[in-house]
């Protein structure tokens, strides 16, 4: 695929200036056989969207699964409660009132995947963040920003080191969330400390521009060498441009915590 900018927008600062972005550890096997991975150039945030060609297929297979679905339910309807049949069960997800811990704005999930939304009702995090991101771009579903936002921090409270870096880089934007740095601190550090590269990297950011945190160059250093050393290109130049910046007792100190570093269990 060329690297020319696709027709889409950065789901982080609505910029269309994106390049293709190549594997990452924490992209996973199943999500890059559907999904292809953009950095975008202005903001350097990474977003993933369908691969060109699957959408019309997903979208047919979803009209077909929701069509056979509403057959059953019909077929099913024998209720003593006045004839009422239940209703299927990607369908009682899209109401409120049938299930209360459904995050808000959950009806638009029946217009995504049909496995998706079920394995993200089901507590699923890779789907819940599968499908937050679905909602909050509008490609595969109907945009639908809140009940995005809603799946993502379901998946981010269970853990997903992912989701905690995508639920950051929305709190440092201010796209599709409330803007705030001291959030944005708070999920890249969690996801971090479980050695993903892209939260280093953002933690690495903002110890150096001082974002919700004193400016500190050293730990600056630190997180940026964590994340070069799991073939992050832009932490190695970020990390080799402090080199001035720090005496060589700094670097030297920086060098020795990162080779003691050790990746923490899943905060939830």
């Amino acid at each position: 695929m060329p690297n020319s900018s696709p027709s889409f927008k950065c789901v982080h600062c609505g910029s269309s200036r994106l390049r293709r972005s190549r594997y990452q550890p924490g992209d996973g096997l199943w999500r890059s056989i559907f999904y292809t991975a953009f950095r975008c150039r202005d903001c350097g945030q990474r977003s993933q969207h369908l691969t060109s060609g699957l959408l019309f297929s997903v979208t047919s297979a979803a009209a077909l699964a929701l069509a056979f679905s509403a057959g059953y339910a019909f077929s099913e309807i024998i209720d003593d409660d006045g004839g009422r049949g239940a209703p299927a069960a990607i369908g009682s997800a899209a109401s409120p009132a049938a299930d209360d811990t459904a995050p808000s704005g959950a009806s638009a999930a029946p217009t995504a995947d049909l496995a998706l939304a079920a394995a993200a009702e089901e507590g699923d995090p890779k789907a819940q963040l599968r499908l937050g991101r679905t909602l909050l771009s509008g490609y595969g579903a109907e945009r639908n920003a809140a009940a995005g936002l809603d799946w993502i921090e379901r998946a981010a409270d269970q853990g997903y080191a992912e989701a905690q870096y995508v639920l950051g880089t929305l709190h440092l934007s201010g796209r599709n969330a409330l803007q705030s740095f001291p959030l944005a601190f708070a999920w890249f550090e969690r996801a971090a400390q479980q050695n993903h590269a892209e939260a280093q990297y953002s933690l690495g950011m903002m110890y150096r521009n001082g974002q919700a945190v004193a400016v500190d160059k050293s730990k600056a250093y630190l997180w940026f060498n964590l994340a070069a050393a799991q073939g992050h290109e832009q932490a190695r130049d970020a990390r080799d441009s402090l080199l001035l910046a720090l005496t060589p007792e700094q670097v030297l100190a920086a060098q020795r915590a990162a080779a003691q570093w050790r990746p923490q269990p899943a905060a939830q």
